[in-house]
């Protein structure tokens, strides 16, 4: 059961991580260089971002429940290790959990102040404004990078534990 519960969580980093890169290395950078008209570039990032946004939240749930099913019978070894080993663990669990929690910060920042404001675009609820999107995607790009980096920490650590 515990390898079923670590297979699933290092599976729903993989979808997280390799998710955020293709958006920000990849499908950003050529829709906007590709897609000169405000209309079609709102149209397709905001129904990217629908399906995008769905499987994120997904995982970072499965991520959490995996994560938290994982951690007792990894406490459980630290502890019969030794007290350095005790030691290192929280430590280690420590980061980990900090930066989980950043991002578990950023992700709603993206999605409910970024992306909202482009779905909501491409729904004819708000007027197109290239000025917005150019400065909602840069933005939603940056916040990218920062939770890449932070899941990297995050895959970085667990590799430690």
């Amino acid at each position: 059961m515990h390898t079923a519960i670590r297979c699933l969580h290092l599976l729903t980093m993989v979808v997280l991580l390799g998710g955020y890169v293709f958006l920000s290395f990849f499908l950003l950078p050529v829709l906007q260089r590709t897609l000169m008209d405000v209309q079609s570039y709102v149209r397709c990032l905001g129904q990217t971002l629908r399906r995008f946004f769905t499987v994120v939240l997904l995982a970072l749930t499965l991520e959490l429940m995996t994560g938290g099913l994982a951690l007792l019978p990894m406490a459980r070894l630290a502890r019969q290790a030794s007290p350095e080993a005790l030691s290192t663990f929280y430590i280690l669990m420590s980061l980990k959990l900090a930066a989980v929690l950043l991002v578990m910060l950023l992700v709603p920042m993206q999605l409910f102040s970024m992306a909202f404001r482009l779905t909501r675009m491409d729904a004819g609820i708000y007027p197109y404004d290239a000025d917005v999107v150019q400065r909602v995607t840069r933005r939603m790009q940056h916040v990218s990078y920062m939770i890449i980096g932070l899941l990297t920490l995050v895959v970085v650590l667990s590799m430690q534990l």
